[in-house]
């Protein structure tokens, strides 16, 4: 759907699904817990954020699932009790005492260090085009090239990809993605961190709240789960004026999410609402 019932409107019928239940908490981070910034080293979490995921994170297991870096997205958050999958769900890291660490296609390194060398000079013409090192992904950003030459931006990692197949190109807001061409994404690495923390289990509701493209694997993930549907959110205001879409989009896609919320105000509320939560956890 494009735009769905807002998760407050409905808050009452996702409180009854959790009853008697474990929640189970999957954030992304940009878009969802920073506002979207016009320099992506400055998305900052509000304090009033940070402590309402560490509320929540007390209570429940809470991953964030991002395109950014591990690294980055903790120097981000700074909070010890998360789990934190960055790159995609391509590297991911427990806690202490729930222990992961795993590295999908970590092979891929060398080809994406070299990517990331080579785009960075092929690009460096256009003013505005800005690459950035998330480890096993890299995102090239476009928000501040001029309209008429984010074509040129989009072609030239077209034709990166075309001559290295082992990279896919995917989309995001004012972005494009290089990551490793594997059968992997957001979903894959919600579902795999269930598993190994062994939440895979009919009593176990996960969330997953997230703003951009590649958070529709894990909708479908969670709407797809054999053991009873999780609940995706998107944050998407239906009546922003403003929207930032992805790749060459002239509207914005459906979604695959069951409710909505409008911004990462509204998430901080929604996380406050779940912190208060009684569960079987």
């Amino acid at each position: 759907m494009l735009h769905p019932t807002n998760a407050f409107r409905d808050l009452d019928s996702i409180k009854q699904k959790v009853a008697g239940k474990r929640p189970v908490v999957f954030l992304d981070y940009d878009g969802t817990l920073s506002p979207i910034v016009d320099v992506p080293d400055h998305a900052f979490m509000t304090d009033a954020m940070r402590s309402a995921l560490s509320e929540l994170s007390s209570k429940f297991v809470t991953a964030i699932v991002t395109g950014r870096s591990t690294e980055k997205v903790y120097n981000f958050v700074q909070l010890d009790n998360l789990v934190y999958a960055g790159s995609h769900g391509f590297d991911i890291k427990g806690t202490k005492t729930r222990p992961i660490n795993c590295q999908v296609a970590d092979h891929f390194r060398p080809e994406l260090e070299q990517a990331l060398h080579t785009l960075t000079g092929q690009t460096a013409h256009i003013t505005g085009a800005e690459l950035e090192d998330n480890g096993l992904a890299i995102s090239v950003h476009y928000r501040h090239v001029e309209p008429a030459l984010q074509n040129a931006v989009e072609q030239i990692v077209d034709d990166y990809v075309a001559y290295h197949p082992g990279l896919t190109k995917k989309l995001g807001k004012m972005v494009f993605e290089l990551r490793p061409r594997v059968d992997w994404d957001k979903g894959r690495a919600v579902m795999f961190i269930l598993s190994e923390l062994g939440l895979d289990a009919e009593d176990v509701v996960p969330f997953y709240l997230g703003d951009d493209v590649s958070d529709e694997d894990a909708f479908s993930a969670l709407n797809g789960r054999g053991l009873g549907q999780g609940i995706s959110i998107i944050v998407r205001d239906p009546e922003a004026e403003k929207v930032d879409l992805p790749g060459n989009l002239k509207e914005l896609p459906v979604t695959k999410a069951s409710y909505s919320l409008r911004d990462t105000a509204e998430v901080q509320q929604f996380l406050t609402e779940l912190a208060r939560l009684k569960c079987a956890c």
